[in-house]
């Protein structure tokens, strides 16, 4: 793909797949910073609208889904000259390259861990109305500590829509009749890969779709490839009409551990953690350990020779962020507003968080704006994302994975991007973001959610986040000006001698729901700026960066607990304004 429809600033690092459809590039910021993989619209693709659509949809679907087991959305980019998702970078080898590099099957722990963590990832989807409907070795990536994760939902849909789509030697008989695709769709196929993890072979044999369809629709599941106590888990997940099955993910997680227990232990689960990290350990990959060595994962994050994750595409709609053992967040969701700004709900004693909240200086980093095309103009778009790489020391959970992270967006475009004295300029500001509450995580990062009304006091809660507008006039109320120079313009402005311009500011568009499903409380809305540009006098002519807080920064609040401790991340950039002559 030609360099005008690539992302600008990064630095490719390697390339981890290659289609009619596009490539996958795991690629960092010039800047520095974690890395991130990166699926490019192929070029040739870019005016079918059918091909756009489908590209856009994908990443509309993974924007859907946020769960530690499913790898996150970060961002989808679209302008005329390109299209992006862009994806967290995970430290794994697909299952795929594990089996098939692996000298025999997996052990029967190991096997039951990796389809518990594919179970999971499943059941963020499911809770959503998502059903993946490619689900196969390829999409599960393993790391070094034996936790997987789900990857591309290129084909995935809603619940309950139909079509032929799929890998033949992991599809559900309703698939192959183009029946409507349901939980039990992924779930049969979660079983599938099992059989053949545990026992190094497919369910079915074949080499030709009808022999496969076949065998899918009319053969009995291979009960006798796989240890007796293990049998019943097959013979649900494989029932030939998906009434039969287990439809929810979590009940079949339910019953995984609890025939586990009673055929390999209590300690099944550490044993098949350490055994499936090891074998993927010794898998070879074609990204070398430097790419994602450890000074480029987020802190605390394994140091590990790895593939990345790579999607058809989240979280976000399409934009959010991720963690995980690499990456940063695109977009955003969290808790409570006002018209005066934000505010965000936390913990189970709904406590609340203005937004003048004191912080102090945090991890400034660059944040990615696809370029406005030739002969565009009159438009400059920026915005800031916020997260932290160590949540858990902000929300009081010290076994809360990184991926789980408040963050908060504000998406801002400026029109006209010209100006002059007397002109009228609009900033429209998407605010996205998600405050955690009600969550108690255990060791190892596993999610337990006691919900929005929880009076539980060892949840998450006790914090607040938000941007600190000690310096500001009143928020709403004006535009900060900060001139270039001395303000960098690929840089966020987090300094003083900003020109203060009084602007009007409407709000709409405000929901701030609790998701059960992810434990937090979502948040999102739209505000608009307006603003009569003044004279010399008060705006000279010359460039500036314009942003509607100042500092554009956003911090976290916990009693002790310093910036540096939380891990706080900002990134981003404003839009840029040009002042003219009268």
């Amino acid at each position: 793909m030609s360099s005008g429809h690539r992302l600008p600033g990064f630095v490719e690092l390697a390339e981890l797949g290659a289609g009619a459809q596009g490539e996958v590039v795991l690629a960092r910021h010039e800047s520095g910073g974690r890395p991130v993989a990166i699926k490019y619209l192929a070029s040739g693709s870019l005016g079918d609208t059918a091909a756009r659509d489908t590209f856009r949809a994908e990443a509309q679907m993974l924007k859907r889904v946020v769960d530690p087991h499913v790898a996150r959305l970060l961002e989808y980019l679209e302008s005329p000259w390109g299209a992006a998702i862009v994806l967290e970078a995970v430290a794994g080898r697909p299952l795929r390259k594990v089996l098939d590099e692996h000298d025999g099957p997996l052990t029967p722990e190991a096997a039951l861990t990796t389809l518990k963590g594919s179970l999971l990832g499943l059941a963020a989807a499911h809770a959503v109305g998502v059903v993946h409907r490619d689900f196969k070795p390829a999409n599960v990536l393993v790391q070094d500590d034996g936790q997987s994760k789900l990857i591309d939902f290129g084909v995935a849909v809603l619940t309950g829509q139909s079509g032929r789509a799929g890998t033949p030697a992991y599809m559900a008989p309703e698939q192959w009749a183009g029946e409507p695709a349901t939980p039990a769709t992924d779930l049969y196929a979660a079983t599938c890969v099992f059989v053949e993890s545990i026992s190094g072979e497919k369910p079915f044999p074949g080499t030709t779709s009808e022999a496969l369809m076949a065998g899918h629709t009319t053969s009995p599941p291979p009960l006798e490839r796989v240890p007796e106590p293990l049998r019943p888990l097959i013979g649900r997940g494989m029932a030939k009409a998906p009434s039969d099955r287990i439809w929810d993910a979590l009940e079949f997680v339910g019953e995984l551990e609890s025939i586990a227990v009673q055929a390999y232990g209590p300690d099944w689960e550490r044993r098949g953690l350490l055994a499936i990290g090891a074998v993927a350990a010794a898998v070879a990959t074609t990204v070398p350990l430097a790419v994602l060595g450890g000074g480029l994962l987020a802190p605390g994050a394994a140091a590990t020779a790895a593939g990345t994750a790579t999607s058809g595409v989240a979280g976000s709609g399409v934009m959010t962020t991720a963690q995980g053992a690499a990456t940063a967040d695109f977009m955003a969701k969290t808790g409570a507003s006002t018209s005066k700004g934000f505010l965000a709900k936390v913990g189970g004693a709904k406590g609340a968080a203005g937004i003048g909240t004191a912080g102090v200086g945090a991890v400034i980093a660059a944040w990615v704006i696809w370029p406005s095309g030739p002969g565009v103009g009159r438009e400059s778009r920026g915005g800031i994302h916020a997260y932290f790489t160590r949540p858990g020391a902000l929300t009081g959970q010290p076994h809360m994975p990184a991926s789980a992270t408040p963050y908060m967006d504000l998406i801002m475009t400026v029109t006209p991007a010209r100006v002059k004295p007397g002109t009228s300029l609009r900033l429209v500001q998407r605010f996205r973001a998600r405050t955690p509450s009600g969550a108690k995580y255990l060791p190892g990062g596993r999610r337990q959610c006691f919900g929005e009304d929880t009076e539980r006091t060892d949840v998450v809660g006790n914090y607040k986040f938000g941007w600190n507008s000690t310096d500001f006039p009143s928020y709403g109320k004006h535009l900060a000006f900060y001139r270039i120079p001395p303000a960098k313009p690929k840089q966020l402005p987090t300094g003083t001698g900003a020109v203060f311009v009084q602007a009007k500011s409407k709000q709409s568009g405000e929901a701030q729901p609790y998701i059960q499903a992810e434990c937090a409380y979502e948040s999102r809305w739209t505000e608009t700026f307006t603003l009569r540009v003044p004279g010399p006098e008060i705006l000279a002519p010359g460039t500036y960066l314009v942003s509607s807080i100042a500092p554009m920064r956003i911090t976290g609040t916990r009693e002790g607990v310093t910036q540096e401790a939380m891990g706080t991340v900002n990134e981003g950039a404003a839009p840029v304004v040009e002042v003219l002559d009268g």
